[in-house]
C-alpha cells in the first residue's frame, strides 16, 4: 500500500507542431502540401515522445491521418492524430471530493536541449472541446509548463554523458463529480445516522426496541461503508469519505452509550419503586391514585397513598428523581444529536468543497 494511486486513461489528441528546416525552402508562391505517407518518411521530424505513455498509437483509417505544410521560407507545419494511454498518480485523501492534476509529458529522445529546443506555441498551445466531459470527473483545465531536466545519455558499460533535456508539460486539472456519490454514499449514511435518532422517542423502558434500532443502524452503516471500500484502491491513509463514516459510526455509537446512561437511571428507578411499594404494602397502605412515573409528561408524585409510610415516600422519591434524570437525557439528546451533526457537516463541506487556484 502506498500514498499515491496509480491509474491509466486514453486520451485522444490533435498534435501538431512546427520547426524551421532550410533544406526545405522551394521557389513556390504557397504552402506545398504533403499528405503522402512514403513522402513523410523521408522528411525529417523531431524526435519527441511522451515519456508518461504506456502505449501510443497513430490513427490509419481511412489514411493516414496526417497533414504536412511547407512554406517557401522552409517553415514546416506538421500535424497528426494521436491516441495515448497515459499514466496518472492520483492522491486520494480528499476522495471523493478530491481535485486531481494528470499530467503529459512531451521530450525529445536523442537530442539535448542545445541540439533541439522544444516550447509551446505562444497562444493557446493547449486546446480542448467543453463539450467533451468524463463520467467522473469534470475538466477544470488545461495548463502548460515545462519540464526540463538533466538525464545521463551515450550509456556504456563504463562510461555516460549528461545533458539537459527540453519538456514540455501539459497539466490536465480534474474535479471528481460528486453527484453519484452524494446519492450512493453520503445522503443514505445521513439517513441512517437520523434513523438511529428515533431511539430518543422511544419509550425509556423498551430496551430491546431501543437497543435493536440502535445495532440494526450500527450493522447497516458499516456495510454501507465496506461497499465503498471494496470498490477503492487500498491505501495507507484516510479518505475524506472515511472521516465521514467514521463521525456516522460515533455518532450511532453515542446514541448506544445514551441509551445506557438512560437504562442505568430507569433500573434505579425501577429498584426503588419495587422497594416502596414492598415497604408500603408491608405497611398496610393501600393506593388510591395511581400515576405512570415513567410519563414523560408527569411531574407530581408518581404515586398517591391514603396513609403513606416515611420510609416508603422517601424511595418513591428516589425513583421519580431518577426516572426523570432519564427523561432529561432523552429530552437532551433529541436536540443535542442533530445539532452536534449538523455543525460537523457545515464544517466538513466546508473544508472539502474548498477549490484550489488553477495556477500551482
Amino acid at each position: 500500500m502506498g500514498s499515491i494511486v496509480f491509474i491509466t486513461y486514453d486520451m485522444d489528441m490533435y498534435l501538431y507542431m512546427s520547426w524551421q528546416d532550410d533544406t526545405m525552402k522551394h521557389n513556390g508562391s504557397e504552402h506545398v502540401l504533403v499528405n503522402d505517407k512514403d513522402v513523410l518518411d523521408k522528411i525529417w521530424l523531431p524526435d519527441l515522445y511522451f515519456a508518461n505513455a504506456r502505449t501510443a498509437y497513430f490513427h490509419k483509417v481511412t489514411v493516414h491521418n496526417f497533414n504536412m505544410f511547407i512554406s517557401p521560407q522552409g517553415t514546416v507545419s506538421y500535424g497528426t492524430r494521436v491516441t495515448l494511454n497515459l499514466a496518472c498518480n492520483l492522491d486520494l485523501k480528499d476522495y471523493p471530493l478530491d481535485y486531481q492534476t494528470c499530467y503529459i509529458k512531451v521530450i525529445s529522445y536523442a537530442h539535448v536541449k542545445n541540439e533541439m529546443n522544444v516550447t509551446w506555441f505562444p497562444n493557446d498551445p493547449i486546446r480542448f472541446n467543453p463539450e467533451i466531459d468524463l463520467p467522473e470527473f469534470h475538466i477544470r483545465a488545461l495548463d502548460k509548463d515545462y519540464c526540463n531536466g538533466v538525464f545521463l545519455y551515450t550509456l556504456t558499460h563504463n562510461s555516460s554523458r549528461v545533458g539537459e533535456f527540453s519538456c514540455l508539460l501539459g497539466m490536465l486539472k480534474l474535479k471528481r463529480a460528486i453527484g453519484f456519490h452524494l446519492v450512493q454514499s453520503y445522503i443514505p449514511t445521513a439517513l441512517i445516522v437520523a434513523i438511529s435518532w428515533v431511539s430518543f422517542w422511544i419509550d425509556r423502558r423498551a430496551v430491546p426496541a431501543r437497543v435493536s434500532l440502535s445495532f440494526t443502524t450500527l450493522l447497516t452503516l458499516s456495510t454501507q461503508g465496506n461497499g465503498i471500500r471494496y470498490a477503492l484502491p487500498a491505501v495507507s491513509y484516510a479518505k475524506a469519505i472515511d472521516y465521514f463514516y467514521g463521525v456516522c459510526m460515533l455518532f450511532i455509537f453515542g446514541v448506544l452509550l445514551e441509551f445506557a446512561m438512560v437504562n442505568s437511571y430507569m433500573r434505579r428507578a425501577n429498584k426503588y419503586n419495587h422497594m416502596a411499594e414492598k415497604i408500603q404494602s408491608a405497611y398496610g397502605g393501600k393506593p388510591i391514585i395511581a400515576a405512570d412515573y415513567d410519563s414523560d409528561y408527569e411531574e407530581g408524585p408518581t404515586k398517591y397513598y391514603g396513609n403513606l409510610n416515611k420510609n416508603s415516600a422517601h424511595l418513591m422519591y428516589k425513583a421519580l428523581k431518577f426516572s426523570r434524570k432519564a427523561l432529561s437525557i432523552d429530552k437532551a439528546a433529541r436536540f443535542a444529536f442533530p445539532c452536534v451533526f449538523a455543525i460537523f457537516n457545515v464544517f466538513y463541506w466546508m473544508y472539502y468543497l474548498r477549490e484550489p487556484p488553477l495556477m500551482d
